[in-house]
């Protein structure tokens, strides 16, 4: 299998800066020789913008992934040392000690420290200054898109905006209102400076930028902004839907540089840069195409009654099975509750566990759904909605849909709802659509959890709250 050349040198580039840079958040300068007068290149500022994608493009697959498709309607985790700490979130029973949220925190606040870093430092370098104001615009661009998933996963957060920020200063929660500000302005602003082309795979660019703010405000239920925005993304006339000889050919790591691809984390099969993912999805003694394999004992399953909703030629299907030949060419159904999802599937150049997969962050069928969403919520269904719909199902081999299907608002909203899990399962974004949806708490009830209004954001973890007095936890917690 070909790798990019681009890929492999993006990734290697994250991993060397997260080596040079890992440190930087905990240190303490006890000499004249600090940031700001360390760092005085062109070739400073690269390494610079390098650690802070780094500490953004790591972002760990498997607990984010867990956090949002586990509380859902959709998967559930069964096996091995993983199951304690999946369980606690699949059953609305976590609290602020649990792993997964000190990683989130841990994870976005060294990219935050580093762009900041960024954009405190760089103005002072004597470099072109057209480069200058394209890396401070991806500085911004990577603190913003990091406070989206900090306010995604926790609510309002402390707004940090400079990297001089003393030990002794403890800054409380923004409020709503402030977060939300903050980030608009800021992906709004640097869209306006990123180019459309980006300069080089996986990195920021006009695009990307455009379509983070749709989701945002998206998720905030801002419906005509959102709407405008979605349009200025198909405006851009750059991303397209892919459509090979399958829907489920999308994700075929050889397909992965394309079109519908708008942002991703890039992946190489190395250890440390690599994806897990199809370890945990592959069933016991599943017989690989290229062993030998790693297969964890940690298992995700997908529920019968997502699986079972599919239309019967709907090709996004594709990737979930719900039988296989293994190991001792014996075919096992793997029964109820149990089906796979290979969507992020088997890499030829991978070893062990370690696959190459990128993993799609932002995708435009996301983009054309959600300005369907956002014109139905404003004014109903209406030709252009279903249209947009449409676009969608007619790559994955479904009829189309027609307006008089649907006879109000609400009606249309549960198939979009619908319509995304059929487009975007274990892709970490199912949480988000039920909790914007109104569902999230409503569904986890009718499967049996014990879950209240409050679990909508999940708790401060309790290390920052024990370090900082000025941080307050989220209610119910």
């Amino acid at each position: 299998m070909k790798i990019s050349h681009i890929k492999i040198l993006t990734v290697l580039f994250l991993a060397i800066s997260i080596q040079g840079c890992a440190d930087l958040l905990e240190e303490e300068v006890y000499s004249v020789l600090g940031p700001s007068n360390f760092f005085r290149t062109a070739e400073d500022a690269e390494s610079l913008l390098n650690s802070a994608y780094a500490s953004d493009q790591r972002r760990s697959s498997r607990d984010y992934l867990l956090l949002s498709e586990l509380t859902s309607d959709l998967l559930i985790q069964r096996g091995g040392g993983l199951r304690r700490s999946a369980q606690l979130i699949e059953d609305f029973t976590w609290d602020s000690t649990h792993p997964f949220l000190d990683v989130q925190w841990g994870r976005d606040y060294t990219a935050i420290y580093r762009s900041n870093l960024i954009i405190d430092i760089v103005p002072d370098i004597e470099m072109d200054e057209a480069r200058k104001q394209q890396i401070i615009a991806e500085a911004r661009f990577i603190r913003a898109s990091n406070y989206f998933y900090l306010f995604d996963v926790f609510g309002p957060v402390p707004l940090i905006t400079n990297s001089d920020l003393e030990i002794e200063a403890r800054p409380g929660r923004a409020s709503r209102e402030e977060m939300i500000g903050f980030i608009e302005d800021e992906l709004q602003a640097v869209s306006q400076i990123l180019p459309v082309e980006a300069r080089n795979y996986g990195r920021a660019n006009k695009g990307i930028a455009l379509s983070l703010l749709t989701k945002f405000y998206l998720n905030n239920k801002k419906w005509q902004e959102a709407a405008a925005t979605a349009q200025q993304v198909i405006d851009l006339n750059k991303y397209s839907l892919f459509n090979g000889s399958s829907r489920s050919a999308l994700f075929d790591i050889e397909n992965e540089e394309n079109d519908e691809f708008i942002y991703i984390r890039p992946n190489l099969p190395i250890p440390g840069l690599s994806t897990s993912y199809l370890a945990h999805a592959a069933p016991p003694s599943y017989q690989f195409k290229f062993p030998p394999r790693g297969n964890f004992a940690a298992q995700y399953q997908l529920l019968d009654g997502f699986v079972n909703s599919f239309h019967t030629d709907d090709q996004r299907k594709q990737v979930i099975i719900q039988e296989y030949i293994d190991v001792n060419g014996n075919l096992i159904d793997l029964g109820p509750d149990n089906s796979r999802s290979f969507k992020f599937g088997e890499d030829p150049s991978g070893v062990g566990t370690n696959m190459g997969n990128d993993f799609p962050i932002l995708r435009y069928a996301d983009i054309l759904l959600s300005r369907a969403e956002a014109l139905n919520e404003i004014a109903g269904p209406s030709e252009e909605a279903i249209s947009l719909v449409n676009e969608v199902r007619e790559v994955a081999g479904v009829p189309a849909l027609m307006l008089a299907d649907f006879s109000s608002k609400e009606e249309l909203r549960d198939h979009i709802l619908e319509e995304r899990g059929w487009e975007f399962f274990t892709e970490e974004l199912r949480r988000q659509d039920l909790i914007r949806h109104g569902k999230f708490i409503e569904l986890a009830i009718e499967r049996g959890k014990n879950a209240f209004d409050y679990h909508v954001l999940f708790p401060i973890p309790q290390n920052e709250i024990d370090r900082n007095p000025n941080l307050e936890q989220n209610p119910g917690y």
